[in-house]
């Protein structure tokens, strides 16, 4: 259904935007000085482009961002998972004006390893942005979510609140005294039992596996993509023909295009493969 061209930005016309593809892609607002001042993706950029005039907008900030388009381009992506990865990617490298939230980690908190003099294995929950530099093991929507997050490990692994950062105390934890943590917080369980499973913990919200393609659709139907995950890091996407074949994974290696491995691409590559995609298979290297 076309927009009522009153709803439009005053700078663009009905035309520009009819002839957006309805196709998965990446999208870019520009303004008059061909600057582009917002980054977006959808699987439907016609779609989610309407979406963006349908509503009278009131604010003063959101008027000067709609009155400050003046055109649209975009590059399809066939594939939502490259969609997604490349629209964080550009947000970060272009640093539009009107994804300043963007610019910044989308998943402010996050959870991380630490191994203390005793040799216990800490899970603990903290920043996950540009004042830490470090990539969490996993990252979230804010600390509040981590604490949750991290509470739920500590009872279904069985593991200390004390040496997880939830329990300030310099004695036992309050599990120790309900019989529900085996007393690693005062020394009665040996770091050994203890970290195996801590493993298991980090075992559940890491990459089930350690490196691995995501195959996907293409930009047409002659094409496909490739996502390259490898030791753990993200390395890449591809566009390759349909006839490309590799049978390891130095060949997906040989043909990927780098971009920066980050908690957002960790994360994003996560969420994606916890929900099964049509036409996509994953290739698993061991």
């Amino acid at each position: 259904m076309a927009i009522k061209t009153a709803l439009l930005p005053p700078l663009v016309s009905p035309e520009m935007v009819a002839a957006l593809p309805q196709a998965t892609g990446v999208y870019y607002f520009h303004n008059e000085a061909g600057e582009v001042i917002y980054v977006g993706k959808s699987i439907n950029i016609y779609k989610r482009i309407q979406q963006h005039f349908a509503v009278d907008v009131k604010s003063r900030k959101s008027l000067e961002f709609k009155n400050s388009i003046a055109d649209i381009t975009w590059e399809l992506t066939g594939s939502e998972l490259v969609a997604l990865l490349y629209e964080s990617h550009l947000i970060k490298q272009l640093k539009p004006a009107y994804n300043r939230a963007q610019r910044r980690s989308v998943f402010p908190a996050g959870i991380y390893l630490r191994v203390d003099e005793q040799g216990y294995k800490r899970l603990l929950y903290g920043r996950a942005d540009a004042r830490n530099a470090e990539i969490p093991i996993i990252a979230l929507g804010n600390q509040y979510k981590a604490q949750g997050f991290l509470y739920h490990k500590v009872a279904k692994y069985n593991l200390c609140q004390k040496l997880c950062g939830l329990y300030k105390t310099p004695g036992a934890c309050f599990d120790y005294q309900v019989h529900r943590c085996l007393g690693a917080c005062v020394g009665q369980e040996a770091p050994e039992a203890y970290n195996a499973r801590v493993d298991e913990a980090i075992d559940s919200i890491t990459y089930e596996h350690q490196s691995f393609v995501v195959i996907g659709a293409g930009r047409t139907e002659l094409e496909k993509t490739v996502v390259l995950v490898e030791n753990g890091r993200y390395l890449g996407f591809a566009y390759v023909d349909e006839t490309f074949t590799a049978r390891k994974i130095g060949d997906f290696r040989d043909v990927i295009k780098s971009y920066t491995d980050n908690k957002d691409t960790q994360q994003i590559i996560r969420q994606y493969l916890r929900t099964k995609h049509k036409g996509e298979k994953v290739k698993v290297f061991s």
